[in-house]
């Protein structure tokens, strides 16, 4: 048996497993398919949900008793465009089953408190555990503080005494956020939607080739050719990473084509996801579509029966997943060895290419070098085992 490298031998693999992957055009088509389809519908989705929001923030309807009670407080209200409406008796009921978002009760002791120059009270009642309601929640709250305020400044002038007395502190905000930066928060979706393409992209075709043909018993064949372990895998894998790559493009593609064509709802945001964002998530993304696939197929290795595989690359993509969510639900500043990690350094260059920024040249760095290292040693692993009884 000739031992010496080939890459002609890794060649004639790579070409036998994508005729194998490209042949079955129904599994292909269930694993192309779906990252142009489904990452566009949730984006629509996203833009829809929060064009609702604004639209029902900006046309607040308000449940209201005890009207007369109030009337300058209604009147204030109105002439900031709520609609006010009569509560039913059973309005307890009716915001529990999300009829009513919120409603407001106005004591019969409002007007005797107002007039003996008390703080007077009146009552929301809400659910907020209905996050349709939380918009509606906040709005009415800020209505009613600031109307709160300027009643306290008509008594202060009444009483002869300045209104700056109450408030000695005048802040003056100033956003440093460009616009892009602002809606990137909300398109930080599709930086997790990209990475975990590459977490699924080729993994059917990973197991195939792996746990696949080892439960159809054709690895044996394979292993007795003049090809060493370390080419058939590295042929193997070489496929399936081409899978992954284009499953990974129709995801980036299907973002641009949705951002770039589809009537989306206003929302008040610029969303930029042009191409110099798909040119910098391609580049970003590269190495972790290459590691994934050889991940998978180390798994599959190492599986007596697809179905065992499956349950472990269930397992690993659990916890590469968890690893984005981990980071949007911190909310703190990212350690500076995150970018060293793989997934969760991958992550936070691509919220960097969402706010428009240019990417962090050591970031950029490790996030090649390091699932590049960690490729050589899996496909190590894997044509060990390959050459092991074990795996026949």
């Amino acid at each position: 048996m000739n031992v010496r490298f080939s890459w002609r031998r890794i060649f004639i693999i790579l070409r036998k497993e994508c005729l194998d992957a490209f042949r079955d055009r129904r599994t292909l088509l269930m694993i192309l398919l779906p990252p142009l389809i489904v990452g566009p519908l949730l984006l629509i989705l996203i833009f829809n949900l929060v064009a609702t929001q604004s639209e029902r923030a900006q046309t607040l309807s308000l449940a209201v008793q005890g009207n007369a009670n109030a009337p300058a407080l209604i009147a204030f209200l109105e002439r900031q465009q709520v609609t006010i409406k009569p509560l039913p008796d059973d309005y307890e009921a009716q915001i529990r089953r999300g009829h009513i978002d919120v409603a407001l009760i106005i004591p019969k002791t409002f007007p005797a408190d107002v007039a003996a120059g008390r703080a007077a009270s009146v009552q929301l009642v809400y659910d907020r555990s209905r996050d349709r309601a939380l918009v509606a929640i906040a709005q009415t709250e800020h209505l009613l503080a600031a109307y709160g305020q300027e009643w306290g400044k008509m008594r202060l002038l009444l009483r002869g005494i300045a209104p700056e007395v109450a408030a000695p502190l005048k802040i003056d905000a100033i956003n440093l956020a460009t616009p892009q930066q602002s809606g990137a928060l909300l398109l930080s979706l599709i930086a997790f939607y990209a990475l975990f393409a590459t977490l699924t992209g080729g993994m059917a075709v990973a197991l195939d080739a792996s746990a696949g043909e080892r439960e159809r018993q054709s690895l044996q064949p394979l292993s007795i050719t003049p090809a060493l372990p370390f080419e058939i895998v590295t042929g193997k894998w070489a496929a399936t990473a081409i899978v992954n790559v284009i499953a990974l493009l129709l995801t980036l593609t299907g973002f641009y084509l949705t951002l770039r064509f589809t009537p989306l709802p206003a929302i008040g945001m610029p969303f930029l996801f042009g191409l110099p964002e798909v040119a910098r998530f391609s580049v970003t993304l590269l190495p972790i579509a290459l590691l994934l696939p050889a991940l998978h197929f180390y798994v599959g290795i190492h599986s007596r029966s697809v179905r065992e595989a499956q349950a472990g690359t269930s397992v690993l993509l659990l916890l590469f997943s968890l690893l984005p969510i981990t980071q949007m639900l911190l909310q703190q500043r990212e350690p500076d060895w995150i970018a060293a990690v793989p997934v969760a350094g991958h992550y936070s260059l691509l919220v960097h290419a969402l706010r428009g920024e240019m990417l962090p040249d050591a970031g950029l760095a490790w996030a090649y070098a390091v699932p590049l290292a960690l490729l050589f040693l899996v496909l190590i692993a894997a044509a060990r085992r390959l050459n092991s009884e074990a795996s026949l």
